[in-house]
C-alpha cells in the first residue's frame, strides 16, 4: 500500500497549526501517512498544540481514517523555512510527498485522489492541482485554477502575464519521492521562490509533471506573513530564477520589470531604485568576473528601460516634474533612449494629456486583460 509523506516547516503560528495538522491526519483512504513536523523552536502554544495531537494518535484516541498515522516531530533551531523543509524530507519515507505550511491546509479527500492518480500513472513525477485562497479566518478569497505544465512560461516575466508565472500552487503539489534521487532537495538559498525553483528544475531535467483540475489545497494569505510583507519581496529570488534558468545575457527584460516594479513601490525614489538594485548583486558574489560584468550590463539596460515606463507612469499619476526628472535619466544613460518606443509613447502622452492619456491606458488595461484571460487564464472563463 502507497505511503504519503508529509513534511510541515513551523514557526511561532499556533494560531493556525491544529488546523493544519488536522487537515493532514483527518484523511481518508486506503494508504499510510507518514507526518513529519518540523518546528523552529516555537515560543507560542505550537509545541502544545504538536503534543496533543501526538498523544491522540499514539494512545489510540485519534479516529484514524486510513490505514495509519506515524506522527514525528522535533522543535529545535533551524536555518530557515527551506532548511526545515528539507531536513523533514530526509527522514520522510512515503513514496509520494509533500509539504504543507503551517497555516495552509489540504482538501479532505486530498490523499486519496493524489494516491489514485500516482497509481494509475506511473509515467507521472509531479502533479499539481488546484485549490482555494483563504483569509485569516478561513474565508475564501478567490480560487486557484492551474493549468497544464509549461516550463518556457514559468520562468518568463512579462506584463501580459506577470501576474501569474508561478502558477503552481504549491499546497496542492505532490511528488513521487523518486524525484529527490534525480534532481535532489530544495535549494536552501531561495528564501521566497524554493518551490517555484524546484517546479523549474522538475522541468529542466525531463521529468513529467501533470496539471489536475482538482482542488486539493488551501492557500491562507495573512497580513505580516513572507508573502504579503513587502511587494517586492520576491524579486531576490526571482532575479536568481531568471539568471539561472535564462542565462545571464538574457537578463535585461527581468532587470526592467524588477527596477519598475521597485520604482513603483518607492514613488518615483530613482536613488533608492539603485541602491536596491546594487544590493541585488552581494548574492552573485561567487559568479564569474565575466558574468558579473554582463549582469551589471543588463542591469544598467533594464534600469533605462525602467525609467522610461516610469516616467510615463509618473507623467498619468499627475507628477509632471518628476516624469520630466525620470525621462531625463534614461535618456542620458544613452541618447538613443529618446526614440525608444517607450520614448515616443511618452511623448505621445504629452502631447494629447493626461485626461486622453487616461484613457488610453484604460483601453490597452482592458485589451491586455482580456488577452491575460483568453490566453492564460481560460480556466475562470470556463467557471462562468
Amino acid at each position: 500500500m502507497t505511503t504519503i509523506s508529509i513534511v510541515t516547516p513551523s514557526y511561532n503560528q499556533g494560531e493556525y497549526l491544529e488546523n493544519t495538522i488536522r487537515s493532514v491526519i483527518s484523511q481518508k483512504g486506503e494508504f499510510y501517512i507518514d507526518y513529519v513536523i518540523m518546528d523552529g523552536g516555537s515560543t507560542d502554544n505550537s509545541v502544545d498544540i504538536i503534543r496533543k495531537y501526538d498523544e491522540q494518535l499514539k494512545n489510540g484516541i485519534w479516529e484514524c481514517r486510513c490505514l495509519g498515522i506515524t506522527l514525528r516531530w522535533v522543535s529545535e533551531k533551524d536555518r530557515g523555512q527551506t532548511h526545515a523543509i528539507n531536513k523533514g524530507f530526509q527522514i520522510a519515507y512515503g513514496e509520494i510527498v509533500s509539504y504543507i505550511n503551517s497555516d495552509d491546509m489540504f482538501f479532505d479527500d486530498a490523499f486519496s485522489k493524489v494516491a489514485k492518480h500516482f497509481h494509475n500513472n506511473p509515467q507521472v513525477d509531479l502533479l499539481f492541482g488546484d485549490g482555494d485562497v483563504i483569509n485569516e479566518n478561513g474565508e475564501i478569497q478567490w480560487e486557484w485554477l492551474s493549468r497544464p505544465y509549461d516550463l518556457k512560461l514559468l520562468k518568463s516575466y512579462h506584463f501580459l502575464w506577470n501576474d501569474f508565472t508561478n502558477y503552481i500552487m504549491q499546497q496542492a503539489t505532490f511528488w513521487r519521492r523518486s524525484v529527490f534521487d534525480r534532481i535532489g532537495l530544495m535549494d536552501e538559498t531561495f528564501h521566497y521562490g524554493m518551490d517555484i525553483e524546484y517546479w523549474l528544475r522538475v522541468g529542466e531535467a525531463g521529468l513529467k509533471a501533470v496539471h489536475i483540475p482538482i482542488k486539493l489545497g488551501k492557500f491562507r494569505m495573512i497580513t505580516g506573513t513572507k508573502s504579503l510583507s513587502s511587494p517586492t519581496v520576491f524579486w531576490p529570488d526571482s532575479l536568481e530564477l531568471f539568471r539561472r534558468y535564462n542565462g545571464a545575457s538574457n537578463m535585461a527584460p527581468f532587470f526592467k520589470y524588477y527596477f519598475y516594479n521597485e520604482g513603483l513601490n518607492t514613488k518615483f525614489d530613482i536613488d533608492l531604485m539603485k541602491q536596491r538594485g546594487e544590493s541585488m548583486f552581494n548574492r552573485w558574489d561567487s559568479l564569474s568576473k565575466k558574468e558579473l560584468l554582463i549582469l551589471q550590463e543588463k542591469a544598467l539596460k533594464g534600469f533605462n528601460g525602467a525609467c522610461l515606463m516610469l516616467a510615463h507612469e509618473a507623467y498619468i499619476q499627475g507628477d509632471t516634474k518628476k516624469a520630466n526628472e525620470i525621462f531625463r535619466v534614461a535618456v542620458s544613460q544613452k541618447i538613443w533612449h529618446i526614440i525608444h518606443y517607450n520614448s515616443l509613447y511618452y511623448f505621445i502622452c504629452r502631447v494629447i494629456g493626461k485626461n486622453w492619456s487616461g484613457v488610453i491606458r484604460k483601453v490597452s488595461q482592458k485589451i491586455i486583460h482580456l488577452y491575460r484571460m483568453k490566453r492564460y487564464l481560460y480556466r475562470y472563463l470556463e467557471k462562468k
